[in-house]
C-alpha cells in the first residue's frame, strides 16, 4: 500500500526543521494562513498564526536548543484532510535533556500544510525543558 500524499509535507517539515531550512518551509510546505497550535503553559506555549508567525516559533525552537530539536516520525496516520504524526522528540538544552513522545497532528490542503496542533505525552516535561 503507498503512502497517502498528504504525509509528504509533513514528513518534508520535520526534516526541513532538522537542517533550518526555513525559507523552503515558508516557500513550499506552509500554506500563507498556517497556523500552529503549542499546548501549556511555557514560554512558547500558544498560537502562531500567519508564515511569519510560524517560522518565529521554529526560529525560537532552534535557538532554544542551538538547532538540536529532532521530531522523529514512528508512523503517519493520513486521509485526505488531515495526517497525524506519532512521533519522538529529542533535543538538548542548557545540560537539559528532552526525550519525549507526542502526536502532531496537522490539517493539509493542496499539499501545504495550514494547521499544526501539538499533543505531547506530558505538556510539563515540554515546558520545563524550555523554562
Amino acid at each position: 500500500m503507498s503512502e497517502h500524499p498528504n504525509v509528504n509535507p509533513v514528513r518534508e517539515i520535520y526534516d526541513a526543521i532538522a537542517k533550518g531550512e526555513l525559507d523552503y518551509i515558508r516557500d513550499s510546505l506552509l500554506a500563507d494562513e498556517a497556523s500552529f497550535h503549542v499546548p501549556g503553559r511555557g514560554p512558547l506555549a500558544g498560537t502562531y498564526k500567519g508564515k511569519e508567525e510560524v517560522l518565529g516559533y521554529l526560529a525560537k525552537l532552534a535557538n532554544h536548543t542551538g538547532n538540536s530539536l529532532r521530531y522523529d516520525p514512528d508512523t503517519f496516520l493520513a486521509d485526505d484532510g488531515h495526517v497525524a504524526a506519532l512521533l519522538r522528540i529529542r533535543g538538548d538544552r542548557d545540560g537539559k535533556e528532552l526525550d519525549e513522545r507526542g502526536v502532531h497532528v496537522f490539517h493539509v490542503t493542496d499539499g501545504k500544510i495550514t494547521e499544526r496542533w501539538s499533543f505531547p505525552y506530558d505538556t510539563h516535561v515540554i515546558d520545563e525543558f524550555f523554562a
